[in-house]
C-alpha cells in the first residue's frame, strides 16, 4: 500500500527557520505519575521574527564596513542549502548564506540527547522518481545511492533504508500492520479501498498529451493537460464523493494522509494534491520495495549536515535579514546579528530569497503584500519524548511509525528505530500533531497560547490511549510549536495564478522555497533552491 509522504515536510515556525532553544521548565502531575516530568519548550525565534515583521530592527545603526558577495542566500532550510550546493557544483563559490536561527535546517532541523539524535520536522525521503534527477545526483554524491544494478535500478545503502517493521495502526483496541485500516471492515469498505488503489495504480502510469507524467516529482514536471490540472479546482473530498467513495475507513485514511503531508484536511486540500500524494510516488530501487523510504535517527537533519559541510564556512548564522533593497546592478542586504546586537550590510549582485514568501513584504523594499500571493501555512506541534519502555499493545511489534485511528495526532515515530542493536533500551519518540481541524489563524493562536503543562497533559493522554501505563515510563518531553508550519495545497493554489506569480523574480532577487510548489517536502524545496540558483547562474553568464 502507498507509504505516507513527507511530514516532512513543513517550514519552521513564524519565520520557517531551524530550531533555537527557548527553554522553559514545565511540569505536571499525572494521576499515575507522582513526580513531574522534566521538559523544555523549544522553538524558532518567534520574538525575533515578530520584531523583524514589525520593523523594529530596521533602525539599528550599521557598525561595520559592508561585506561584498556576488550572491546572498537568505534562509538556510533545504531550499537555501540546495541553492548553495548547486552554486558550488557549477563553480560559483562567491556566496554567503544568512540564517536567522543559530543553526541551519528549516523544516529539516534536528536535535540530539544521550540516547539518540531525533528530528524536529521532516524525517525521511521516499525512493526518488526517475524524473527527480537532482535527488539522484545528491544521493549518489552522499552514497545514499551506492550504484546501479544491471537493469539500471539504483542500489540504496541498506543502513539508510527504513528498517522493518515500518508502520502499524491502533484500531479497535489493538494494533494492525500497515496504515490502511483492515480491522472491522465491512464488505463495501473493502471494495472501495481496493477500487481507490486501482485508480491510483492507473494514475501512476498516466501521461498527458505532452508526454509528461500526470503526477510528477517535482510537481512542476507534471503534465499540463487540462484533464489533470482541472482536478486542482475541486477539493479532494468532493472528488471522492463524485467518484462514489463514502466508506468511513477510506475517508479516515485519506484524511490522515492529507493531514500528515499537508497539515490540512481532505475538505481543504485540492483533489490534484490529494491524488498526487499517492500517484506521484513512483520511485523504484534494486534492493527495496515500492514505497520504501530512507531515514536516519535525526531525520532529514542528516541531509542538512551534509549540505552545510559543503557550504564550507559560508554560512552566517544568527543573522536576521531586516531589509533588502534592489539597486542598479545589484542589491543591498542588511542583517541583524542577534548574538552581538549589531547591524551589518552585504552588497551583492543577486539575492536568492529562500524563506517563506509571507516574509517578503516585511523585508524586501517595494515588494507589496499583494504580490506575495500568500499560500496557506499549517500550524503544528512536535514533541520529542524519552521513554524508558513502551508498553506492548497486542501482538504487533513496535514499529518505526505508530498511529491511532481515533487520535487527532499523527502518532509517533521512533527516532532510534534505525539503531542496529539487540539491546532493548530507552526510546526517543517524535510525536506529530497538526492543528488541522480549525482555521489556521485560530489554530496558530491556540498553538502558541497553550502552556507546556497543557501540551504535556494532551500528549500523555493521547499516548495512554494506545499504551495504558505509558505515563509512568516517560522521562522527559521537549516541545516545539511551529506557528507557520508546512505549506498546504488548498483548492486552486497549485495550478492557479497565485503560485504562477510567485515564480517571478523581483529585480535581482530570485525566490526559492517549497511554498512555491504548494507542497512542503524535500524534493520540492531542493528543486526550488536549485531552480533559483540556476537562474542566477544564467544571469551571471549573460552580464
Amino acid at each position: 500500500m502507498p507509504k505516507r509522504i513527507d511530514r516532512s515536510t513543513f517550514l519552521k515556525g513564524a519565520i520557517g527557520c531551524a530550531a533555537a532553544v527557548v527553554s522553559a521548565e514545565i511540569s505536571y502531575r499525572w494521576l499515575r505519575q507522582p513526580e513531574p516530568i522534566p521538559g523544555q519548550l523549544r522553538g524558532p525565534s518567534v520574538a525575533l521574527g515578530h520584531r523583524l515583521r514589525d520593523g523594529e530592527l530596521a533602525d539599528i545603526p550599521v557598525e561595520s564596513e559592508p561585506l561584498r558577495s556576488t550572491v546572498v542566500i537568505v534562509g538556510g532550510g533545504i531550499a537555501g542549502l540546495s541553492a548553495a550546493w548547486w552554486l558550488d557544483k557549477q563553480g560559483c563559490s562567491d556566496y554567503v548564506l544568512l540564517e536567522l536561527e543559530d543553526e541551519v535546517g528549516g523544516n529539516s532541523c534536528s536535535g540530539a540527547n544521550s540516547i539518540s539524535k531525533y528530528p524536529w520536522g521532516a524525517h525521511y525521503v521516499p525512493l526518488a522518481n526517475s524524473e527527480s534527477r537532482y535527488v539522484h545526483m545528491l544521493f549518489e554524491e552522499l552514497r545514499i545511492i551506492q550504484g546501479h544494478n544491471s537493469s539500471g535500478l539504483p542500489v540504496y545503502n541498506e543502513l539508510y533504508l527504513c528498517h522493518e517493521p515500518q508502520e502499524r495502526l491502533f484500531k479497535d483496541g489493538a494494533f494492525q500492520e500497515g496504515m490502511v485500516p483492515r480491522r472491522g471492515l465491512q464488505g463495501e469498505d473493502k471494495k472501495q479501498i481496493a477500487r481507490f488503489f486501482e485508480i491510483i495504480k492507473s494514475f501512476r502510469q498516466a501521461t498527458g498529451a505532452d508526454g509528461k507524467p500526470a503526477f510528477a516529482i517535482p510537481l512542476d514536471l507534471s503534465s499540463g493537460d487540462e484533464q489533470w490540472i482541472q482536478l486542482d479546482n475541486l477539493s479532494f473530498s468532493q472528488w471522492l464523493q463524485d467518484n462514489k467513495f463514502d466508506a468511513k475507513p477510506l475517508f479516515w485514511y485519506l484524511n490522515y494522509c492529507c493531514r500528515d503531508d499537508y497539515g490540512s484536511t481532505i475538505e481543504r486540500v485540492s483533489a490534484w494534491a490529494g491524488l498526487h500524494y499517492f500517484a506521484g510516488r513512483r520511485g523504484v530501487a534494486a534492493n527495496a520495495e515500492l514505497n520504501s523510504v530512507v531515514t536516519w535517527p535525526e531525520g532529514n537533519g542528516f541531509l542538512v549536515e551534509k549540505l552545510k559541510e559543503q557550504a564550507n564556512g559560508r554560512v552566517i548564522a544568527s543573522a536576521a535579514v531586516t531589509k533588502i533593497e534592489t539597486v542598479d546592478g545589484g542589491a543591498v542586504i542588511t542583517y541583524f546579528d542577534s548574538k552581538t546586537n549589531r547591524q551589518h550590510v552585504v552588497n551583492s549582485k543577486y539575492v536568492i530569497f529562500a524563506t517563506p514568501r509571507f516574509l517578503a513584504p516585511h523585508i524586501i523594499a517595494g515588494y507589496s503584500a499583494e504580490a506575495a500571493h500568500h499560500p496557506c501555512y499549517a500550524p503544528w506541534m512536535v514533541a520529542n519524548i524519552i521513554i524508558k519502555h513502551i508498553p506492548a499493545s497486542g501482538t504487533v511489534s513496535l514499529c518505526w511509525d505508530n498511529v491511532s485511528y481515533t487520535s487527532k495526532s499523527l502518532g509517533y515515530v521512533v527516532a532510534n528505530h534505525q539503531d542496529i542493536t539487540t539491546r532493548e533500551g530507552e526510546k526517543v519518540v517524535t510525536y506529530y500533531y497538526p492543528l488541522s481541524d480549525e482555521d489556521p489563524v485560530a489554530a496558530r493562536r491556540r498553538l502558541l497560547s497553550m502552556s507546556g503543562h497543557k501540551w504535556s497533559e494532551f500528549i500523555v493522554e493521547d499516548l495512554t490511549s494506545m499504551h495504558p501505563g505509558i505515563d509512568s515510563e516517560i522521562l522527559s518531553i521537549e516541545f516545539c510549536p511551529w506557528g507557520h508550519g508546512m505549506v498546504s495545497p488548498t483548492v486552486g493554489f497549485i495550478w492557479g495564478q497565485g503560485r504562477s506569480s510567485m515564480k517571478k523574480n523581483y529585480g535581482n532577487i530570485f525566490f526559492a522555497n517549497s511554498d512555491m510548489s504548494g507542497m512542503s517536502n524535500f524534493e520540492e524545496a531542493q528543486y526550488q533552491g536549485i531552480t533559483a540558483a540556476s537562474n542566477v547562474l544564467e544571469q551571471l553568464t549573460t552580464t
